[in-house]
């Protein structure tokens, strides 16, 4: 009787979990809050670990991850991987520089605020907000300081791209329709799932920093790019659920009690953010320059994350689309790949020392 009772108390935690998180998620979109589920799910996660524990196993955000890779990889479509190959060489030196700029930044916070150095490096890790938030637990670093990182730098660049783009570039901003809608296929979408489980086998046994990810990752890249990806788009619930297992996983590692020790982080965070941001706006001028697109364009795609946003921005400016786009995608392609085993290799050396 003991043991029934617990499952149906189990059940009905998970039950309020769930319904709290999609609640959340309904009005963060009707609000306009970036990547509303993500963070709805964390919220849900703060608020159930400050009441009482959920289980929660490894396998959840493992799921997550893999399903958050293979959405990443079939936004890698033909004419984004053509604007890419074509300016590859100033897209991958402003690539690197904003590597350089996230890796010094984390390094500095790190050491201002004394915490982990892997926690401080993905924290200001600059795109690749979900990815970043799903592996970070991976690597051994405080997933809900990273997931609130990560969720101020999206908040603050959301915010500031509109109103750069008519005050300071004056460049009015149209209605847009967003970017084209793309039919999710259910059969392709398992074949996908198929792959991506055979991609994590074999990212396991060549040891591929963080597996889950980058192993369906690059299995659903190689299928869009050479156009034989089974679906353009996973559906809406599966990239749902990701942002959900995401979500779950940073929050219930939170409670109340510790979320108000992490806010007297928060002030010299969004300092150092700013910089970031300004910083990461000077290499878009640059990167303007190189390529031959408008300054506007070039500050789009630096801008460090919110990628559809910045896609927004263009298509209401009628900037250059895939420009921004193509840069944003090799740039979180770039970020996801360096930053985790660099995370990985400083929490070892610190652990050593």
């Amino acid at each position: 009787m003991r043991f029934r009772n617990h499952k149906i108390w189990t059940a009905l935690r998970w039950g309020i979990l769930l319904i709290a998180s999609l609640a959340l998620s309904r009005l963060f979109q009707v609000l306009g809050i970036p990547a509303a589920p993500l963070f709805a799910a964390m919220l849900a996660g703060i608020l159930q670990a400050s009441w009482t524990t959920v289980p929660y196993g490894r396998g959840f955000p493992r799921a997550g991850q893999a399903l958050l890779g293979l959405e990443i990889g079939l936004l890698f479509s033909k004419q984004a991987m053509a604007i890419i190959l074509r300016h590859w060489a100033p897209i991958l030196l402003i690539s690197a520089a904003t590597l350089l700029l996230s890796l010094a930044i984390g390094v500095l916070f790190s050491r201002w605020q004394k915490v982990d150095s892997s926690t401080g490096l993905l924290g200001m890790t600059a795109g690749g907000a979900a990815g970043i938030t799903a592996i970070a637990q991976e690597l051994g670093a405080e997933t809900g300081l990273v997931a609130i990182l990560q969720y101020l730098r999206v908040v603050l660049v959301m915010l500031s791209l509109p109103l750069v783009a008519l005050l300071i570039f004056a460049r009015p901003i149209q209605d847009a329709t967003g970017l084209h809608t793309v039919h999710a296929s259910w059969s392709g979408s398992v074949v996908l799932l198929i792959c991506a489980a055979a991609a994590v086998w074999i990212a396991k046994r060549i040891h591929l920093t963080t597996p889950y990810l980058l192993g369906p990752l690059f299995v659903s890249l190689a299928l869009t790019a050479s156009q034989h990806s089974p679906t353009p788009a996973l559906p809406r619930s599966l990239l749902l659920l990701a942002y959900l297992l995401i979500g779950w996983q940073a929050g219930l590692q939170l409670s109340l009690a510790r979320l108000r020790a992490y806010l007297r982080l928060l002030p010299h965070a969004l300092a150092l953010i700013v910089a970031l941001n300004l910083l990461c706006a000077l290499l878009g001028i640059l990167l303007a320059q190189l390529v031959g697109v408008s300054d506007l364009d070039g500050y789009l795609a630096t801008a460090p994350g919110a990628l559809y946003a910045a896609v927004a921005v263009s298509m209401a400016t009628h900037g250059n689309v895939l420009f921004v786009l193509g840069a944003h995608l090799a740039r979180l392609l770039m970020m996801l790949i360096i930053m985790p085993p660099l995370a990985q290799r400083l929490r070892r050396k610190r652990t050593v020392e």
